[in-house]
């Protein structure tokens, strides 16, 4: 007799108590980083929708730099000196670019607990195929609203 195996999704964690202090971590606002773009919304709007221990900040990509050949001038009507090309591959991690001011547009996130806003850095394209390689992380099926109103999803939690 052979035993099917079965598919396990993580647990999603139960909210804290207001009085309890890691509420006030719950409340804070929060940042998945993607290559491309970001989703910004409070932590615990995102512990209930991703797995975020299974998120991966240390997956960068390689990015190739061919720089040419040139010459510099340091002051007008002064000698020239020539400028080495250069060819090298660097990791570029996720990030995003601090300011004050709120960047991004937002999206509405419905879950089957709720729904909640949450700021999209980069394009709608890069945020879907970010959503489409994680579902994996996700607790229950997601639907995101742009700030224009077109829907996308439903996206079905997945096994790999």
């Amino acid at each position: 007799m052979t035993d099917t195996p079965t598919v396990q999704f993580a647990t999603r964690p139960n909210p804290p108590a207001v009085t309890d202090l890691e509420y006030q971590a719950w409340s804070r606002q929060a940042t998945i980083n993607y290559d491309g773009g970001y989703i910004e919304a409070t932590y615990g709007d995102l512990i209930q929708t991703w797995s975020l221990g299974a998120t991966d900040a240390c997956a960068g990509q390689a990015r190739a730099v061919v720089r040419a050949a040139s010459t510099r001038t340091n002051t007008i009507g002064g000698a020239s000196s020539p400028v080495a090309g250069a060819n090298y591959v660097y990791t570029a991690y996720p990030k995003r670019n601090s300011s004050l001011a709120a960047g991004g547009e937002l999206f509405t996130i419905h879950t089957n607990i709720g729904a909640y806003t949450a700021r999209v850095g980069g394009d709608v394209q890069g945020l879907i195929a970010y959503v489409c390689t994680v579902t994996n992380q996700l607790y229950s099926p997601i639907s995101i609203q742009s700030s224009a109103g077109a829907w996308y999803g439903p996206f079905v939690p997945s096994d790999s």
